[in-house]
């Protein structure tokens, strides 16, 4: 049975009364007690020390890797093979002794990755979003479900967002159906206070009908993907729109937050919006704290930064919550850079992924290629496109205002960063997504022959 198939032919009433059922089933899996019993132990954390912390995740890093040893297939193997006494890593530091784990080894192993001492009807399914085309099913647990929703709602709670705060949401579920050309292009889930919007419809024509629903439900925190965000942004600055109450909070995840997508949310809702990095498969969590300073939640998952030639550093992650299926070393192919302070490891820059890279006919990669847009308060939205080395595409969505002036100052930007390529502009109405929402920022076919041939 096709659940989607039967909720799109679904009259609007029936739609919404769907979600109401489905946000029950959420709220009460995902907000139980023990996710309450969660938050106040990571709450509690709050006021540790940086070294409190890290003894912390080594504890918790040493009972993960005896779970592996004695009860994962995969892991008894490794270990055995390469001659490595599990008691032997003890520590953050010690996880060098293992190689590094790759999506692609999970996926042919699967199998061998799900822990014998996790009941099966215990297991849930669970999968990532695949931006890259690489998402892929695993199994979790509920308790590593809310212990995930603990770590975020830590980060929320301490930017001051309350528990029942409704939320405009903007993320990358298909609520409304694909074929719906009119209002409303949102649907309701009251159990867990949010307005479920449409990534899929925001288009020129319909951008009204988004700002007018913010309005009227007077939503004072908006969260999601800061490329669908940035659109409501820049139509509300662009139109000179002024809402009529003032939002207080905007958070983004997903995507990596642009100087460009940052300077129209300010601009439109008076906030500068605030970012969180996690990934489904739990194995790291960066937060921003309330002076917008990023640091590792080492107590959440065990985090290594592994140091590459251009100086940034790639995201090695270990689980310390999913007790079925638990990865360790995990290679999330995420880019950044941190330095070591008081208060904890501070992420200096999310870079993106490997793939957001375009790769010279010299064989450099140029990494971080949104600064090009920084100053482009006329592009409303932009992707770079790289299909061979000697030639790079900037696809561009412009807005009104947009000259042979902003032209020349995007041509100029691009080939400083980038000179031994041909600069191509090519202008578009709108940048599709990939399947699950988002705007992919750099699409190379050269960068994934290199990293995947």
């Amino acid at each position: 049975m096709d659940k989607m198939n039967i909720y799109n032919k679904m009259p609007l009433l029936m739609q919404n009364l769907a979600c109401y059922y489905e946000g029950s089933k959420i709220r009460k899996y995902r907000y139980g007690k023990e996710f309450w019993d969660l938050l106040h132990e990571y709450e509690e954390r709050k006021q540790w020390s940086y070294e409190q912390l890290c003894s912390f995740r080594d504890a918790r890093l040493r009972l993960m890797v005896k779970h592996c040893y004695e009860t994962v297939p995969y892991y008894k193997r490794l270990f055995d093979k390469l001659g490595v006494d599990y008691r032997t890593i003890r520590t953050l530091d010690d996880l060098k002794l293992l190689p590094v784990l790759t999506k692609k080894i999970v996926k042919e192993n699967i199998c061998d990755f799900v822990s014998g001492a996790v009941p099966r009807n215990k297991l849930v399914v669970s999968h990532t979003s695949g931006t890259t085309g690489s998402g892929f099913r695993f199994y979790t647990t509920r308790e590593a479900i809310s212990e995930q929703w603990a770590v975020w709602w830590r980060y929320r709670r301490n930017l001051g967002i309350k528990f029942n705060t409704w939320c405009a949401l903007f993320g990358g579920k298909s609520v409304v159906p694909i074929t719906q050309t009119s209002p409303p292009f949102w649907r309701y889930n009251r159990p867990c206070a949010q307005v479920y919007f449409s990534n899929y419809h925001i288009n020129e024509e319909n951008l009204k009908w988004y700002v007018a629903e913010l309005a009227r439900k007077e939503l004072k925190w908006i969260h999601g993907y800061p490329s669908a965000i940035n659109l409501i942004a820049e139509y509300v600055v662009s139109n000179n729109i002024e809402l009529p109450y003032k939002v207080k909070f905007v958070t983004t995840g997903a995507e990596n937050l642009m100087p460009i997508q940052e300077s129209n949310i300010r601009k439109a809702f008076g906030v500068i919006p605030y970012q969180h990095y996690g990934l489904a498969e739990g194995v790291a969590n960066f937060s921003q704290d309330e002076n917008r300073e990023m640091y590792v939640d080492e107590d959440f998952a065990a985090v290594e930064f592994l140091q590459r030639e251009d100086g940034s550093c790639e995201i090695i992650g270990t689980t310390l919550t999913n007790f079925a299926m638990p990865l360790l070393r995990y290679q999330t192919g995420d880019i950044a850079s941190f330095e070591v302070t008081d208060k904890g490891r501070k992420i200096l820059e999310l870079n993106g992924r490997n793939e957001d890279y375009v790769v010279l006919p010299n064989g450099t990669k140029i990494g971080r290629l949104d600064h090009i847009f920084k100053d482009m308060v006329n592009v409303i939205e932009a992707q770079i496109i790289q299909e061979k080395k000697d030639e790079v595409v900037l696809r561009v969505v412009r807005n009104n205002h947009y000259s042979e002036k902003d032209e020349r100052m995007l041509r100029k930007e691009a080939s400083q960063r980038m000179r031994q390529v041909n600069i191509v502009i090519e202008y578009v109405d709108r940048i599709p997504r990939t399947s699950s929402g988002k705007l992919k920022f750099v699409v190379s076919k050269v960068q994934e022959e290199r990293v995947y041939g």
